[in-house]
């Protein structure tokens, strides 16, 4: 549950950009999303939680937010399009999933990367054999072996 200043904005920022879908959405308020993640009203919330809005929170947001997509250059170009706050491009992890991160509107670290399954299929696209796969992932060999043959 992430508290947030905008409902609205957070919403659109988390369908439109993030391809999140809403499971259920409680008079704009409290947002719940199918991947079971949700957003809820920070004013509202911490009034039910605290009896009084005017609670002063740490503003440090200490954690991020991981997601993870089949075509990172697409949605990287999604959010490069609408101008987000991104703290880099993609960029190659030493376990060789490519990943950028960025912030939503809130100030929260969101962090997209490839799924290792595509990390896999795409170093298997460049010729790497099993063994090197798994050398460069840190991923056990069978791991490797068997993502390669559900590809």
């Amino acid at each position: 549950m992430l508290f947030v200043e905008d409902v609205t904005k957070s919403k659109d920022f988390y369908t439109n950009v993030m391809g999140q879908e809403v499971a259920m959405d409680i008079n704009n308020i409290n947002i719940g999303f199918t991947s079971g993640l949700a957003i809820w009203d920070n004013k509202y919330a911490t009034n039910v939680i605290f009896g009084r809005q005017d609670i002063k929170r740490n503003d440090r947001k200490e954690f991020e937010i991981y997601f993870e997509t089949g075509d990172i250059d697409a949605l990287y170009g999604k959010v490069a399009r609408i101008e987000s706050d991104i703290i880099h491009p993609i960029k190659t992890q030493p376990w060789q999933q490519r990943v950028f991160r960025l912030y939503d509107p809130d100030g929260y670290i969101i962090e997209v990367g490839e799924s290792m399954s595509e990390v896999i299929k795409r170093l298997y696209g460049e010729h790497l054999t099993i063994d090197e796969i798994a050398a460069k992932t840190s991923m056990p060999k069978e791991a490797v072996q068997a993502m390669i043959e559900n590809a």
